[in-house]
């Protein structure tokens, strides 16, 4: 978890100085936190920026957030998720860190950063929402892609007898969507031409299907 505090140079000494922080400087690509396996502890950084990597089951790393000068992450509520978290430092940083005991002084001294943590809190999760909605607009195609791929390949098939209704509800998003995503991947040469047959979608091409879904999930 991770947001952000306006806190200036002079604010940062008096925290390093009173607050009982440790200050630590790291090199560019140095793991500053790994959730899993660190204490508990809260980070703030001081200088230089770090970013946020998710690490899904088969390895593959998205970077999920860059964190600057003023920005804070955690590892003391765990969430319960399969991927795996790891922050990184992109470029010399340098992080104070917070035992949970000093943190907890720091905030009963200074109430204002306890409400400045939480409205920025609720602003990240407003973006955090923003940001999926949008991903699951522009990524339609690539979902309807995906699902294809995964139905073809459990039925052992490249046919498959489904309506874009049907695929629509599969996906939790309406028929002209698919519709719409299923004539691009048409065009695409990547799903054969439906020669008017509702209840047909055949894959032409299952290598250009996985680089369609490939390339959209990453453009995104």
């Amino acid at each position: 978890m991770a947001t952000k505090i306006p806190i200036t140079k002079s604010d940062l000494v008096e925290i390093l100085r009173g607050e009982d922080a440790r200050s630590i400087m790291y090199r560019d690509g140095e793991v500053v936190m790994d959730p899993a396996i660190d204490e508990a502890r809260i980070g703030i950084v001081c200088y230089g920026s770090v970013i946020v990597w998710r690490i899904s089951p088969n390895g593959r790393r998205v970077a999920t957030a860059p964190l600057v000068k003023g920005d804070w992450f955690e590892n003391v509520f765990p969430t319960a998720i399969s991927d795996r978290t790891v922050i990184e430092a992109d470029g010399p940083a340098t992080i104070a860190w917070f035992s949970i005991p000093s943190f907890r002084r720091l905030t009963n001294r200074n109430p204002s950063f306890l409400l400045e943590l939480l409205h920025r809190q609720a602003l990240r999760i407003s973006k955090v929402e923003q940001r999926t909605s949008q991903i699951a607009l522009e990524n339609v195609e690539a979902s309807v892609a995906l699902e294809i791929l995964q139905m073809a390949e459990g039925k052992g098939e490249t046919d498959l007898h489904i309506t874009h209704e049907e695929l629509a509800q599969r996906l939790g998003t309406v028929r002209e969507s698919v519709s719409l995503a299923v004539t691009k991947l048409r065009n695409a040469g990547a799903l054969a031409p439906s020669n008017h047959r509702k209840r047909l979608i055949s894959i032409l091409n299952p290598a250009k299907l996985r680089r369609i879904v490939w390339t959209q999930i990453t453009a995104a």
